[in-house]
């Protein structure tokens, strides 16, 4: 039965949260049929374990396998993600790739700071190709920097490592500004892949919506107030109502996080960030 109170606070007007099933069913079908190494990218949160479902159900009306699911694992991880991602793997039965900056993540010094100098050649290039300058950062994924290297590149090297070739993602266009011009097949280059973003026009109401239809399994920190959810020391939660029966429509989603700047979501998304 759903949640009472997603009920109660439907948004009216706009399609409805079946023809937006259908929609992404239709491109998440298409994608399957077009793309020979695809994968989920899924981190345990709300949006991308409603598309991992999605995929799982075409998967299953196409008699295939369901692809491997990509986490990008950047080393600050709250432990009921981690918990999440070995249960619901197990229980779904597919198989979970670990995307890793092995190099970054082995030169955290105790202070918590990261010296280019002690990088290899490809992420002191990388920094480089972002317009770092400095010689030493914060081990953070709240900066530029820190979010490149250990999310966005790490999860090139895995696209090249597997040769993936498309990337289902739980991008919406609701989220930002700068998402709000995304479109469901979206070629990236360096490398080459797709991004296959089924559930764009779905907003945060409806992924809760098609939780509860569905009785997916919910990260435990969404019931403690949380809206968004990635770093253990840059995620906080907002209130102390589940995430559910917060006032979704007329607050931010990533107030809990400094990445709601569009500039910087700008500028992240522009070297390859999702």
């Amino acid at each position: 039965m759903e949640n009472e109170s997603i009920q109660k606070n439907r948004v009216e007007g706009g399609l409805s949260l079946d023809a937006k099933e259908q929609i992404a069913i239709i491109v998440i079908k298409d994608a399957l049929q077009r793309f020979k190494r695809p994968t989920v990218v899924w981190s345990a949160g709300k949006d991308s374990t409603v598309v991992l479902d999605l995929v799982r159900r075409v998967c299953k009306e196409m008699k295939r396998p369901l692809p491997p699911a990509l986490f990008i694992d950047h080393g600050q991880h709250y432990d009921e993600t981690l918990k999440m991602l070995d249960e619901v793997s197990k229980a779904w039965d597919f198989v979970v790739i670990k995307a890793r900056n092995e190099d970054v993540l082995k030169h955290v010094e105790k202070n918590n700071k990261i010296y280019i100098k002690k990088l290899n050649k490809l992420n002191q290039e990388e920094a480089k190709r972002i317009g770092f300058k400095g010689d030493v950062f914060d081990y953070d994924l709240e900066t530029i920097i820190g979010n490149h290297l250990l999310k966005t590149v790490a999860m090139n090297e895995a696209i090249k490592k597997y040769r993936f070739d498309a990337l289902f993602t739980g991008v919406r266009w609701d989220e930002n500004e700068a998402r709000s011009k995304e479109v469901f097949i979206s070629p990236r280059a360096n490398p080459d892949h797709v991004r296959v973003q089924p559930i764009l026009p779905f907003t945060e109401r409806n992924v809760w919506e098609y939780i509860f239809k569905y009785k997916l399994p919910i990260h435990p920190l969404y019931k403690q107030g949380y809206r968004s959810i990635d770093g253990k020391f840059d995620s906080k939660k907002v209130s102390d109502a589940p995430a559910w029966e917060q006032d979704l429509e007329h607050t931010k989603e990533r107030a809990g996080r400094s990445q709601d700047k569009e500039g910087v979501m700008e500028t992240l998304r522009a070297f390859g960030y999702m």
